[in-house]
C-alpha cells in the first residue's frame, strides 16, 4: 500500500494481519522450567499464564503441550502484564508471546491446533491417586523430581505437578 505525503515524497505501509486466536481447553506449556497454562494460540504467537515475569523481548525455548505431541519452539516475550491477585497471594503474569522461526513440523502440528473448532467448555483435569510416586500418564513408577511438586517420568518425558497428603499422592 503506498500514498503520498503533504509533503509530496512516496510512503508505503506494511500491515500485519492478525492470525486468529483459538482458546485452548486443557492446554500447557513450560517456559524456562516452570509450568503454565495456555489461554490461546494462534499460528504466529501464544497467550500463556505464569507465575513468573518476563522482559518484553526476551527470547526463550518454550514446550506447549496440546495433546500427545509436544511442540518445541523459541518465542519472544511481546508483553507482559500483571494479573490482579487477591491481597497476600502471588501476583499471576499474562505473556504475550511471538513464535521465533518455528520449524515445519511445529508449524504444522500449530496449523492442525489452529484448525481445530473451540470446544464449549474446558474438560475437567482429573488427579491420579496413588501411594507411590507414578506418572498419571503411562502409569510408570521411573519418576523423578524436578523441583517441589514438579516431577518428570524417564519413561515417558511427560512432565507433572504432585502433591502428598499422608501416604496417598495426587498428580496431575
Amino acid at each position: 500500500m503506498s500514498f503520498l505525503l503533504p509533503w509530496g515524497s512516496l510512503a508505503t505501509t506494511t500491515r500485519h494481519v492478525r492470525s486468529d486466536r483459538v482458546a485452548v481447553a486443557g492446554g500447557y506449556a513450560e517456559l524456562a522450567s516452570a509450568f503454565a497454562d495456555v489461554i490461546n494460540v494462534s499460528r504466529t504467537g501464544v497467550l500463556i499464564r505464569t507465575a513468573h515475569q518476563h522482559q518484553p523481548g526476551d527470547e526463550r525455548p518454550l514446550i506447549l503441550e496440546f495433546g500427545k505431541t509436544p511442540i518445541r519452539v523459541v518465542c519472544r516475550v511481546v508483553r507482559c502484564d500483571a494479573i490482579t491477585a487477591r491481597r497476600g497471594t502471588r501476583p499471576i503474569y499474562s505473556l504475550g508471546m511471538t513464535f521465533v522461526d518455528p520449524s515445519a513440523e511445529a508449524q504444522s502440528l500449530l496449523d492442525r491446533v489452529c484448525r481445530t473448532p473451540p470446544t464449549k467448555r474446558a474438560p475437567r483435569r482429573r488427579f491420579s491417586i496413588s501411594f507411590a510416586r507414578r506418572c498419571p500418564a503411562c502409569k510408570s513408577y521411573a519418576v523423578v523430581k524436578e523441583a517441589r511438586r514438579r516431577y518428570a517420568c524417564s519413561s515417558c518425558d511427560h512432565h507433572f505437578s504432585g502433591v502428598r497428603i499422608g501416604v496417598v499422592r495426587f498428580a496431575r
